[in-house]
């Protein structure tokens, strides 16, 4: 998932500075070479959109991906580090992920489709959320073994009812106190 992570995060970067001949940091350029979006320039470029409109479509891509990266990065978080239940909600994250890369890949085929120039940013894309779908089917392999969920359930519910009489015992005992120091006064 480390990995799928770092490659939507680089994709994001490369959407969003490429277009614009890369960015300027500690001295170094990156991302100066537009070969990954030249066909998608050029399919924006065919369809007849304004250097403003590419710029838009590329910010949504990357608004998309970088998305997809963070939920991946969340659901790696809760499927490593959480308890059953933040394990339980590793799965829908990591289906809020591929929804949005398939959302970013949607765009990407659909400009580059209509501008008849299919390129290297529509495959990395497409291997994008290839990788975020493996991912999720990971996610129902390991739900399906972890256990029942009736039984969970049962447990939860015998959870609820120790902690209430627990507390209804600590309630009754603190009244009992207090009557008795009244009755001693």
């Amino acid at each position: 998932m480390l990995f799928w992570i770092s490659f939507l995060a680089l994709l994001a970067l490369v959407v969003t500075y490429a277009p614009h001949g890369g960015v300027e940091l500690a001295g170094l350029t990156l991302f100066a070479g537009t070969g990954l979006v030249d066909a998608a320039i050029a399919a924006m470029k065919a369809i007849g959109f304004s250097p403003l409109t590419r710029s838009i479509v590329f910010g949504i891509i990357g608004g998309f991906n970088i998305a997809s990266a963070g939920l991946t990065l969340f659901a790696l978080m809760f499927s490593v580090l959480g308890e059953a239940p933040e394990q339980r909600e590793a799965r829908p994250l990591a289906e809020g992920a591929a929804a949005f890369a398939a959302a970013a890949a949607a765009l990407i085929v659909a400009v580059s489709f209509v501008g008849g120039e299919a390129g290297a940013l529509l495959v990395l894309q497409m291997v994008a959320l290839g990788g975020l779908l493996l991912t999720v089917t990971s996610f129902v392999q390991t739900s399906i073994d972890t256990g029942d969920v009736a039984d969970d359930g049962l447990d939860t519910l015998g959870g609820v009812i120790a902690d209430h009489a627990a507390n209804h015992a600590a309630f009754s005992a603190q009244l009992a106190s207090l009557s008795r120091r009244g009755a001693a006064t």
